[in-house]
């Protein structure tokens, strides 16, 4: 599988990225300069911790798509893909003349990725994004605001940037067995705002959703998981089910009422219920996490410390699984970092564990579409670095 990832940033940079991890054959190709998460955040090396989860195991070379050259590079390596992903602002590709309608002129087979913050078309089409404006205006901000002021609060990853690069390969593998049946290849687009608006309204936009209900439940369930205070730190309980609900009280031996014992009667009587929240949450502060842990466990009821980013590597469950590998890259040395989390029985992937370079591989790609004599002269012409 041959993939050219036109894209800089995350979301489809990620969506490739997910690809090479999985066998495929991805060509970053990136701007003069290189991609902006080069530099963003921690950074050894000009290789970032974003840039390097984002495009390890890819070959990157570096090309001017704006000059003539640059151009003719992007449309060789698309004669003979598979998949492409860009990002490219509403009228940037076609601009520079790489947009689906060129690249399928020489490839009719190609199946192209356009990845976009608010859409191709549509009154916000030409507005610039990324992950917090989107957060902002698919309504997760104002989700996760604060009970008492009201102030939104975005999450402190980029949830929105990543849930479109799922979203994206997704519809890129969905294309693929398409064209594997006959249909040929096609544009995909995805917009990011659309992707966290979805993925906000399955769960968060209840009320919303069932426009003639006029009950008492709000509209986002998962708003009722809070942390709890235990003597040493903090921990997450979902007791969903009766069982699981009698089983949290049964650990923290606290007694309850008949008129608790269904979840329909909880919501029958939220005052009571609140009470007996109450009290277990006064337990809980009366205990180490790790006693707390033991007696949730032998009641089979789901739980989790709040574990810190810092400390997921020796999380005993991702240890057990060998989550976590450990590299030195020839330019950012030493590396800790997540496997990719899916696996396949069979036919595992065979991915590289780095990132590249700048231009790592601008002389092997571009030797193996022009040969190598082609090479000095586009590096001497500022086309290729």
């Amino acid at each position: 599988m041959r993939v050219l990832d036109l894209a800089t940033a995350l979301a489809a940079p990620l969506a490739a990225g997910i690809l090479a991890e999985q066998g495929a054959d991805v060509i970053k190709i990136e701007p003069p300069g290189g991609d902006v998460v080069r530099h963003l955040g921690p950074a050894v090396g000009g290789v970032s911790g974003i840039y390097q989860m984002t495009n390890r195991a890819k070959r990157a070379a570096t090309v001017d798509i704006a000059t003539e050259a640059g151009r003719g590079i992007v449309l060789d390596l698309a004669a003979g893909a598979d998949l492409v992903f860009c990002n490219f602002r509403p009228g940037v590709a076609e601009r520079l003349g790489v947009a689906y309608e060129h690249l399928r002129a020489v490839n009719g087979d190609v199946i192209v990725v356009s990845v976009t913050g608010f859409g191709p078309t549509g009154p916000h089409a030409d507005r610039p994004a990324y992950d917090g404006i989107i957060q902002a205006a698919s309504g997760i901000a104002a989700l996760e605001a604060d009970v008492e002021t009201g102030e939104p609060h975005s999450l402190r990853h980029t949830v929105s940037d990543k849930l479109t690069a799922l979203h994206a390969v997704q519809a890129a593998t969905a294309a693929l067995l398409a064209r594997d049946r006959g249909a040929g290849g096609r544009l995909v687009e995805v917009a990011m705002l659309e992707v966290s608006a979805s993925f906000l309204w399955i769960d968060a936009a209840g009320r919303e959703t069932l426009v003639d209900y006029d009950g008492p439940q709000r509209s986002d369930p998962a708003a009722h998981v809070k942390p709890m205070a235990c003597a040493d730190g903090w921990l997450y309980i979902v007791a969903l089910s009766d069982d699981q609900y009698a089983g949290l009280c049964g650990a923290l031996d606290v007694e309850v009422d008949q008129r608790l014992a269904t979840m329909a009667g909880r919501h029958q009587n939220r005052g009571l219920a609140r009470a007996l929240w109450r009290e277990i949450r006064a337990r809980l502060a009366a205990l180490p996490t790790s006693e707390a842990c033991a007696r949730l466990e032998a009641h089979d009821v789901p739980h989790s410390p709040a574990v810190e980013v810092r400390d997921l590597p020796e999380h005993p469950q991702l240890r057990h699984r060998e989550f976590f590998c450990e590299s030195v890259h020839p330019a950012a040395g030493r590396m800790r970092q997540t496997r990719p989390p899916v696996r396949f029985s069979g036919t595992p992937a065979d991915w590289a564990p780095h990132a590249p370079e700048p231009g790592r591989d601008t002389d092997e790609i571009i030797a193996g579409l022009r040969g190598p004599d082609a090479v000095a002269a586009l590096r001497a012409a500022g086309v290729v670095s």
